[in-house]
């Protein structure tokens, strides 16, 4: 609680520039959360072979859209800021 709490008293000091993504940090996460997406269709693509016998294309295409956005909304951010250098 104590954190807002200062932000909210010293507009003035906190270093927003910190939060602003350069061009490296929005390719950093648009690369991490396009391969974790593509991963995780592939994984759930062969899990659906594997039981159902056969793929089903409907199910992969909903599949890969929904990994890669949330590949790229979910991890992306992650990436972004986690590969700063103080």
């Amino acid at each position: 609680m104590v954190g807002p709490v200062i932000i909210a008293a010293a507009p003035g000091t906190f270093a927003w520039s910190i939060l602003r993504l350069t061009k490296r940090d929005v390719l950093r996460a648009v690369a991490a959360g396009t391969a974790f997406g593509l991963i995780l269709t592939v994984g759930l693509a062969t899990m659906t072979v594997w039981q159902c016998g056969g793929l089903c294309l409907p199910e992969v295409a909903v599949n890969a859209v929904l990994s890669l956005a949330g590949g790229i909304l979910g991890i992306g951010p992650v990436a972004a800021y986690g590969g700063r250098r103080a």
